[in-house]
């Protein structure tokens, strides 16, 4: 028995993947008026899909496949869980460096990450007592 398996997507692992992706950046969406300010409505969205997309797809798609394609190869529930972190890791790994390196996806994981910038120096600025 090697370390090969065929994933098993299902429709429950789409469903859930696609509640926390709109959850988590309907949140982000509410908490961070100033960098949506500084980006845009649009551009802050798709950016924030971009940055968080590959960690919940790792988890919701890519180890939930793996998991059952393991367990309806008959290994054990620890081998399961166990064998597809390894999956998802690499697979968020490779993917959040995709998001990070590879255009038009760089750009907008850098206009998020310099709009966070501008905020955070702009506070502390505020904070300290220095003149804008």
């Amino acid at each position: 028995m090697g370390f090969e398996t065929v994933p098993q997507f299902t429709t429950t692992q789409g469903v859930w993947f696609a509640v926390l992706l709109a959850f988590g950046v309907a949140v982000q969406f509410a908490f961070s008026p100033k960098r949506r300010a500084v980006m845009g409505n649009i551009r802050f969205v798709m950016a924030d899909v971009f940055r968080t997309a590959p960690a919940i797809a790792g988890v919701t798609l890519v180890r939930g496949a793996y998991r059952l394609g393991y367990l309806n190869e008959g290994r054990g529930f620890l081998e399961a869980n166990l064998r597809s972190i390894v999956w998802m890791s690499g697979f968020i790994f490779v993917a959040q460096l995709a998001t990070r390196f590879v255009p038009p996806m760089s750009w907008l994981a850098r206009d998020l990450r310099n709009a966070g910038r501008n905020v955070w120096s702009e506070r502390l600025n505020r904070w300290m007592g220095k003149a804008a």
